[in-house]
């Protein structure tokens, strides 16, 4: 009686190599996925970096603060960075599921804040509404100004700002003078939004006005008869300010709404 020989059946070889050929094609996605988050967390941390030390605003003169954004960016980015690595290296110890859920969940909280910041910063900035804000409060600090306390908040806001953006008072160096008192001695360098005649003066301004400040370099006696461009910073703070803090904020919040929506979309794979 001839046995009948059982032919290999290759139906399985097939399934388990098709099943190996999507597991590496799922796992290279997943890493390219990850690559992308991580270049994404890393343009953040830098760029909180950049905002929180070389073009850090010590103050600002508007509600809305450039330190605090540049701030939301370094920590989202380094944890941005830090949820692209471990779903590198940790994604066959969790599991899909439990790596899905946690990024998932992680980075749709991360798209909320940086989207809500950056949709709320271009409209303000939209609106007009820093250059009334920086306005009011530019004018106000300035009136607060002592030059006898150098360590007052409102004497090292205006100093801060005469020398980051080299320019002095809020329209020019005008807006600084100093009242001659009875005794013939000059009074404290103050800011005068309108001035009237009633009063005499001298154009005295504060020293952080100075290109070289130095103590009393602002002082009329020190620029009397001389080229004051050639000794002060004669253009005008508000201007300047404005337009700096204005183009920071549109950059800033405009790259932080595009992050976040390239954050959803990477949710939504």
């Amino acid at each position: 009686m001839r046995k009948l020989s059982r032919q290999p059946d290759h139906k399985y070889d097939i399934d388990e190599t098709q099943i190996n050929k999507s597991i590496k094609i799922t796992s290279y996605l997943i890493t390219v996925n990850n690559v992308l988050l991580f270049g994404l967390g890393l343009i953040l941390f830098i760029l909180g970096i950049l905002y929180l030390t070389i073009y850090k605003y010590s103050y600002s003169f508007t509600i809305y603060s450039i330190d605090f954004l540049a701030g939301v960016f370094l920590s989202s980015g380094f944890v941005l960075c830090a949820l692209a690595i471990s779903g590198i290296f940790l994604l066959k110890p969790l599991g899909r599921p439990v790596y899905s859920l946690l990024i998932a969940m992680l980075v749709f909280i991360i798209f909320l804040l940086i989207f809500i910041l950056g949709v709320i910063g271009l409209s303000m900035n939209n609106n007009d509404e820093f250059m009334s804000q920086t306005r009011q409060n530019m004018m106000k600090t300035a009136k607060k100004f002592d030059e006898s306390n150098p360590r007052g908040h409102d004497t090292r806001k205006i100093n801060w700002l005469h020398k980051r953006f080299s320019c002095c008072g809020l329209n020019s160096y005008n807006d600084w003078k100093s009242l001659i008192a009875f005794q013939g001695i000059n009074g404290p360098v103050k800011y005068f939004d309108k001035y009237d005649n009633k009063y005499p003066y001298i154009d005295d301004v504060p020293d952080s006005c100075c290109i070289n400040p130095t103590k009393n370099c602002g002082k009329n006696i020190n620029v009397f008869g001389r080229d004051r461009s050639l000794i002060l910073n004669t253009k005008g703070c508000l201007i300047l300010y404005y337009n700096s803090f204005s183009r920071d904020v549109t950059f800033l919040c405009a790259l932080a709404i595009t992050i976040s929506v390239i954050l959803l979309e990477h949710i939504k794979k």
